[in-house]
């Protein structure tokens, strides 16, 4: 096991297994068990108001937290603060069995986003300091694997739980879990992210919207700005595409194919459980195929890998929003989560192989932050898209924006089937 993925990885990434367990339990139980939370109209504001930003709130916060993770961890090390992550994740687990109302609800969700911060750019860090270069790919998905590994759990064994008991029994049994991870986290590797020293002053270097996008980099560097900027916006793209728009929006995109009785396949499946299935899939090929998909940018190379997948998310968009035909979107959407596991673990190899020692911390953390953005962007812009032009239009839409992101990456990078020296895989 050691050969194949470093205990060092283990550690990293076991931990956050835990204490993610809490949080993808929330976006199963809180929508039909409000009550419970003691969620409902409040202050003018109807409770679907509530649901939803108390389930997005946490990618918001981390548009902010994410460089504040890289800071902490050049100035403190990896170790120490990580730890804390997870305690204090593993405490917000237990807030959402305790606390009631709106406030106490949101106010966990935000602490959840600062925590997750510091959980994923420590697991990036690591894959990218135990590992030869030979194996990042697999790292990363080893990670992403773990992680939806902890949220399988949860939506099956939690649910249940959930089910049989109480909220409050539920996320506090979830919590215990979490306390085990800190013991775990102990052991990461105490790594110490190098720091760029800023080399001159005034409010120009403060503003710099290079260093907003991709971290701050020497400005000789124009070049290598562009390429992590553009992987970035693939990221972004790739996201707000996968994770976003297509999981938000494919129940009410199903139902519009359904009869009256809101069936489909003949009356035969009901339209929310034909939805769970395909959602379903996306988790299981993050947990069974984030490692050979990465395993498999490593031996292709990086470039080769994102032009493929790439490729392919944005003629599987294109093609379930162009056909009006409910066979088409059952074979093309997990088609797409397929291909979008396989682009985000090489975009997510790609950005650290691409940055700078000296900068691979905040780099990562601002790559983090586009990611964010577009998960959260995505839903919200589904439904506003599908108020204007219906749902297939949202996933034109996703996939004028893949293209988008595509051209720039090959337009700053050049033919991604042609090796280049100095960055092959890159």
């Amino acid at each position: 096991m050691r050969r194949i993925i470093p205990a060092g990885m283990v550690y990293a990434v076991s931990p956050t297994a835990a204490v993610i367990m809490g949080d993808s339990l929330m976006y199963v139980v809180l929508p039909v068990a409000a009550l419970d939370f003691g969620i409902h109209e409040q202050f003018g504001l109807s409770a679907a108001f509530w649901i939803g930003l108390a389930l997005s709130i946490n990618r918001f916060i981390r548009l902010v937290s994410n460089a504040l993770a890289a800071s902490v961890y050049q100035r403190f090390g990896v170790r120490w603060p990580f730890v804390a992550s997870i305690a204090v994740g593993a405490l917000t687990t237990l807030a959402y069995g305790l606390g009631t109302g709106p406030v106490s609800l949101l106010v966990a969700r935000a602490v959840w986003g600062v925590s997750y911060s510091h959980m994923r750019l420590a697991a990036l860090l690591t894959a990218f300091e135990v590992g030869t270069s030979s194996m990042r790919g697999r790292l990363v998905g080893f990670f992403n694997s773990g992680q939806r590994l902890g949220s399988l759990i949860a939506v099956t064994v939690g649910v249940l739980l959930f089910q049989l008991t109480s909220r409050e029994v539920t996320f506090a049994a979830l919590a215990g879990l979490g306390l085990v991870g800190v013991i775990i986290a102990t052991r990461v590797p105490n790594l110490r992210p190098e720091r760029i020293r800023p080399s001159g002053g005034g409010l120009r270097s403060r503003l710099n919207l290079w260093d907003l996008a991709v971290s701050r980099l020497p400005e000789s560097e124009r070049g290598l700005r562009l390429r992590l900027l553009s992987i970035s916006l693939m990221r972004f793209a790739a996201t707000f595409a996968g994770n976003g728009l297509v999981i938000a929006t494919v129940a009410p995109y199903l139902a519009e194919f359904a009869d009256d009785n809101e069936k489909v396949l003949g009356g035969s499946l009901a339209v929310v459980t034909l939805a769970g299935f395909l959602v379903g899939f996306r988790w299981f090929t993050d947990l069974g195929l984030g490692v050979p998909l990465g395993h498999l940018s490593d031996r292709m190379g990086r470039r080769t890998s994102i032009a493929y997948g790439m490729i392919a998310m944005f003629t599987l968009l294109a093609f379930i929003g162009a056909v009006d035909s409910l066979v088409g979107a059952i074979v093309g959407i997990p088609l797409l989560f397929l291909a979008a596991v396989g682009v985000n673990t090489a975009l997510d190899a790609a950005i650290g192989e691409s940055s700078p020692d000296s900068a691979r911390a905040a780099v990562v953390g601002r790559y983090s932050t586009w990611l964010d953005l577009g998960a959260a962007l995505g839903p919200f812009t589904g439904f506003l898209i599908a108020d204007l032009i219906g749902f297939r239009g949202g996933f034109l839409v996703a996939a004028a924006l893949v293209a988008g992101a595509w051209t720039l990456y090959t337009a700053v990078t050049g033919n991604p089937f042609q090796r280049r020296a100095g960055w092959t895989n890159r």
